[in-house]
């Protein structure tokens, strides 16, 4: 395959993905924010609790595993809303940079959570 064509190959897989990022975030907003995903939620927090339990968990430990499973769930959850904010929504227009936002709060909110427990440390 010629460099050309390979160049043509990647500018339509770029296109595919930046048209299809925006509906791919939406579903995903969907899935977190619904009544059935709290519903969900909910439920498997309690599973995760009485498996951590039963698994000799003492509750103090427990608890906090799950306020912290729960805690990974509603951090995605920010972090999507503060991209998709940034961007002023999801048009496809902004498949592209509103990706590349995805990835910069995450990163964001990875180091600050590295700062957050560095300072509990000390």
């Amino acid at each position: 395959m010629g460099e050309k064509s390979e160049i043509e190959e990647l500018e339509g897989v770029l296109k595919t993905v930046s048209e299809q990022i925006p509906a791919l975030i939406r579903g995903i907003i969907g899935s977190i924010f619904s009544a059935e995903a709290g519903r969900n939620m909910g439920a498997a927090a309690a599973n995760f609790y009485k498996e951590l339990k039963a698994g000799g968990i003492p509750d103090d430990v427990a608890i906090k595993m799950t306020q912290d499973y729960i805690k990974m769930f509603t951090d995605l959850g920010d972090v999507i809303r503060e991209a998709i904010s940034r961007k002023g929504g999801l048009s496809k227009e902004h498949g592209k940079e509103l990706g590349e936002e995805i990835s910069k709060a995450i990163r964001e909110r990875i180091e600050k959570r590295k700062a957050e427990k560095l300072h509990e440390e000390d």
